[in-house]
């Protein structure tokens, strides 16, 4: 294991482990040199930048080294659409003397959105991207290298539909780039699929599919136009974090967020190193400009990060002091059992309370967020459960997914007025739930559902009696998966008087202790019988 360079860079690692309850052995380590090998959205780099970031507040000057090799128009398979102004590249064109040359300790690969060549599904061309994908992991892991493999990113239909550049099926246009099939977003979805259930042949499995699908579905219950890209590929640097969320949370790497005045200067010594690797390494694809000679961009680079050192570490500092709050960072004691809390601000109200009443007997975590509605769980579930064992698992939505919403997502809109809607219909609730139910069982904890609270009368933008129509849903969903249900609802509903807020659907602070006694009391069961 390489050495602290500095008594500073090695405070910053220990606060980050003590923070994190983690010790060193992941896969981003201090040491390690690592390669990002993918199509144009690896090539653009910004989410190498925000993993690169987040190792550097993490461990200072003793971060690994990354390296993006990512080559635009590249895929696994060799394919390319007709209207191609030249062949797409193949990866592993170049992938041998990648590995020979940079001798990395780890691969992160993400292949797939070129390889369906924006047409419409063929089995053919997904058996070339199925071989495509199994010859990288053999060279990959034939060198006893880690390698951790990415689905294909998520097509977004909306941008193109908005422009009138999707094609149907039966079109006599020729699919390509600039004219994407319709219903390409399903064709990424089966590729992503694939790649899935690959997760037993590599080091780490990434899921990046669902968290950029996800997240677009949700932010557009409330702002329908929103979108991460032009052109339905190439995202912006809000899909980007998404991406590196995602590949922190799959990696065990602690993440802090951005920084101002740090990004983006980091993200130009990100592209320096880029097109230096990219030249010297060599690649086929034509018009692609080149990079200074290595030696040159390792100094320019080190020149960067110098100058950016001192913020870097005052920053990390920060970000690594203790946090106040339900929200805040807790640190975990390495005998006790690991419980996580997921919900809304009902759940954020009793965090507190659930933690004391259960001090010394487990460790109880938390998202830093309001965990909202049920979509937003199909975006972020994976990074809230990242890489701990957990024991127990309580969780709920529902408040958040019946509340009205009106025509451009205004909040608690009155319900069933023109144009209004509940943010998540009941079906898509369920179809929710059965996802993010199956992902918790499989995680091997045992998993809580804790059903919604009721709607009292007078609060905005809900009905009365809609918490219990979306907690029969629920049930039938715990039920067909063995969940066991906290009852919020039916030892809450007398006692709305005393202990909820007039017209509200939130709870005073006497309801936030009963709550959190009721809640503590239901895990130490768990607990105790497992």
């Amino acid at each position: 294991m390489k050495r602290f360079t500095n008594p500073l860079s090695a405070l910053l690692v220990i606060l980050g482990l003590l923070q994190s309850g983690t010790v060193f052995g992941g896969v981003f380590e201090p040491g390690k040199r690592i390669v990002f090998l993918g199509d144009s959205v690896t090539a653009a780099g910004q989410f190498v930048t925000f993993l690169d970031l987040q190792l550097q507040f993490s461990y200072g000057k003793d971060a690994p080294e990354l390296i993006n090799l990512g080559l635009p128009s590249e895929g696994v398979t060799g394919l390319s659409e007709t209207p191609h102004p030249f062949p797409r590249p193949d990866v592993h064109e170049r992938l041998t003397r990648a590995l020979d040359m940079l001798k990395p300790d780890v691969i992160v690969a993400c292949y797939g959105i070129n390889d369906g060549i924006y047409s419409p599904f063929s089995e053919e061309r997904f058996e070339k991207y199925k071989t495509g994908i199994k010859k990288l992991i053999k060279e990959v892991k034939s060198r006893d290298i880690q390698l951790v493999l990415c689905t294909p990113i998520a097509f977004d239909s909306q941008p193109y539909r908005i422009q009138g550049k999707l094609l149907s099926s039966d079109t006599e246009k020729e699919f390509a780039w600039f004219s994407i099939y319709e219903g390409y977003e399903d064709v990424m979805a089966k590729y992503s699929e694939y790649v899935k259930s690959l997760k037993g042949e590599v080091d780490v499995l990434v899921d990046v599919y669902n968290p950029i699908h996800y997240t677009l579905k949700a932010i557009r219950k409330t702002n329908k136009d929103y979108a991460m890209s032009a052109d339905g590929v190439h995202v912006n640097n809000a899909g980007h974090m998404v991406i590196a969320k995602a590949i922190a949370s799959a990696t065990g790497t602690r993440w802090y967020g951005n920084a101002n005045g740090v990004f983006g200067v980091l993200d130009q010594r990100t592209k320096i190193l880029h097109e230096a690797y990219l030249t010297s390494v060599g690649h086929k694809r034509p018009g692609t400009g080149a990079g200074l000679p290595v030696e040159e961009a390792v100094k320019q680079a080190q020149e960067i990060l110098l100058k950016l050192r001192p913020r870097l570490e005052e920053t990390a500092l920060k970000l690594q002091l203790p946090g106040k709050g339900a929200m805040a960072r807790i640190e975990s004691e390495p005998n006790l059992p690991n419980v996580l809390l997921l919900g809304d601000s009902i759940s954020i109200g009793y965090t507190l309370g659930v933690r004391a009443n259960l001090k010394g007997l487990a460790n109880v975590h938390r998202p830093a967020t309001n965990c909202g509605p049920s979509v937003k769980a199909m975006a972020e579930l994976d990074n809230w459960l990242g890489t701990t064992k957990w024991d127990v698992i309580h969780f709920n939505f529902g408040l958040h997914d019946l509340k009205w919403m009106g025509p451009n997502g205004e909040n608690l809109a009155e319900p069933h007025g023109a144009g209004n809607s509940q943010q998540v219909p009941i079906d898509e609730y369920t179809s929710y739930l059965e996802s993010i139910a199956k992902k918790l069982m499989d995680s091997g904890a045992v998993v809580i559902f804790r059903n919604t609270t009721p709607v009292p009368r007078g609060a905005k933008g809900r009905v009365v009696g809609d918490s219990k129509i979306y907690n029969a849903a629920a049930a039938k969903v715990m039920r067909r998966y063995d969940i066991a249900i906290d009852d919020m609802y039916s030892y809450t509903i007398d006692r709305l008087d005393s202990i909820m807020l007039p017209a509200n659907v939130h709870f005073n602070k006497e309801g936030n202790v009963y709550l959190a006694e009721q809640v503590a009391g239901v895990i130490k069961k768990a607990l105790e019988n497992n």
